[in-house]
């Protein structure tokens, strides 16, 4: 079974105010819409399938499909999207694009972002971060502007 995180999951990484306990914002932090959970069972100390229930229980992660197509379950948002589904730009203009919205969105609030993105060596590396960029928008401006700032990364 593969998992993903939703909008809500994708905001409580900043947030932090759902999941306390480690292994659990580990999990959270690991799930992308590609690791199995039997792979992430297997990686992450104190962690049991429960776990797995309670996160897609309190909204932050959703179940995806068998043709890895849908996310599936009640917690569906329109701006949850199976990663292999974006059409990503290069590593450039992904640099440039997220550098800008960092900047001119999250201001200095956004000084680890602009970090990770500096840190990262290859577009795939800063699919994360585009998540995490686009998590904040919608916890300090709502889904219109994150779903903005979404189109604006990803458009081609």
């Amino acid at each position: 079974m593969i998992w993903i995180k939703t909008d809500i999951g994708r905001a409580e990484i900043s947030m932090r105010s759902l999941v306390r306990e480690r292994a659990r914002r580990t999990l959270l932090l690991l799930i992308d819409g590609h690791r199995s959970q039997e792979l992430l069972l297997n990686s992450i100390a104190g962690i049991t399938a429960a776990d797995f229930g309670l996160l897609a229980q309190l909204g932050l992660i959703s179940r995806v499909d068998a043709a890895n197509m849908a996310v599936a379950g009640d917690t569906h948002r329109e701006m949850d999207v199976v990663i292999d589904k974006r059409s990503t730009p290069d590593y450039a203009q992904l640099t440039a694009r997220l550098t800008h919205l960092i900047s001119s969105e999250l201001g200095l609030s956004g000084f680890r972002l602009t970090l990770a993105v500096e840190k990262a060596a290859d577009a795939a590396a800063l699919l994360p971060v585009a998540d995490r960029v686009i998590a904040d928008i919608a916890q300090r401006q709502g889904t219109a502007a994150a779903a903005k700032a979404r189109q604006l990364i990803f458009s081609d």
